[in-house]
């Protein structure tokens, strides 16, 4: 398919702005913030004193008559899948940038510092089900066709199910990626696809990422208006002129924040509260920071 100017130009210009931004900011603490996937055999040497005894290859001590140890190197390449919500809800945006927009700069800054460090990056687009995959990969094309496929892709379903959609991502994935999830994490059954992060959380190194918009969180004192829900069309009047209506509203919406954070701490998984009001690159490196010092 022939690519337009126009999408041409929109791809560079993210290309652009997310490389700078993984070169200048992120690059250096990226590579210590995860782990390689596991240790290769690297060579065979004579015993020394302080080696671990564990490692004393006990076959080529006995041909030798004298201890030799076994020595292992950390395979660092590392497999990045970004697991990216497309429903609808995440079409909404009062700032510069909507939280779709804000989610596909997010990825291609990951993707971007994938590829610095020669790791291989794929991608999964969710809605109620899971929508597209992308292998991983390496390469500069590899970047060029993510991004392409984020700006062109149009969801088939304006639902948000994160149950089916990472049952299905789960049979996918390969073992031991590290894996963002980025989503704003609403849908109407609330926490029902904590199976499913238990298994990916086993299995992967994941990390959770929200994006919302600071006006999901404050609705203005506006008189009447009709809200529309994006995913399913049911429209509610609301009055805005309302003290307790709006309080009821904000109350509802920090409750829920407050109780995601509570259940992605409990289960072990890392999490990015994000908010398209705001910078958020300090904050990943702050997250790659804290991951270092962990490790």
């Amino acid at each position: 398919m022939q690519i337009s100017q126009e999408l041409l130009s929109k791809i560079k210009k993210i290309q652009i702005k997310t490389d700078r931004m993984a070169s200048e900011i992120l690059a250096g603490e990226y590579k210590s913030a995860f782990k390689g996937k596991g240790l290769n055999f690297d060579a065979i040497r004579e015993y020394q004193f302080g080696d671990d005894i564990r490692s004393i290859d006990w076959k080529v001590t006995a041909r030798m008559q004298t201890a030799f140890i076994r020595k292992y190197k950390e395979e660092r390449q590392l497999t990045i899948m970004i697991v990216l919500d497309l429903s609808a809800s995440n079409n909404f945006g009062t700032q510069a940038q909507n939280k779709k927009e804000m989610s596909i700069e997010l990825a291609s800054v990951l993707a971007s510092l994938a590829i610095k460090n020669n790791d291989k990056v794929g991608m999964i687009l969710i809605t109620d089900h899971m929508e597209s995959y992308i292998p991983p990969k390496q390469g500069k094309a590899h970047i060029f066709k993510l991004i392409k496929d984020l700006l062109t892709y149009e969801p088939k379903s304006l639902k948000t199910d994160l149950k089916n959609s990472l049952k299905e991502a789960i049979k996918v994935i390969p073992r031991h990626s590290v894996v963002f999830l980025i989503s704003d994490f609403l849908e109407d059954s609330e926490f029902v696809y904590e199976k499913e992060l238990k298994i990916l959380a086993k299995a992967q190194d994941l990390i959770a990422v929200s994006i919302r918009d600071p006006r999901e969180f404050s609705l203005p004192n506006i008189g009447y208006i009709e809200l529309v829900n994006p995913e399913t069309g049911k429209k509610e009047l609301m009055n805005l002129n309302s003290k307790k209506v709006r309080e009821s509203f904000e109350s509802y919406q920090k409750k829920h924040r407050d109780e995601l954070k509570q259940r992605f701490k409990s289960l072990g998984v890392d999490f990015l509260d994000l908010f398209t009001s705001k910078p958020y690159i300090n904050l990943l490196l702050n997250l790659f920071i804290t991951r270092e010092k962990r490790n």
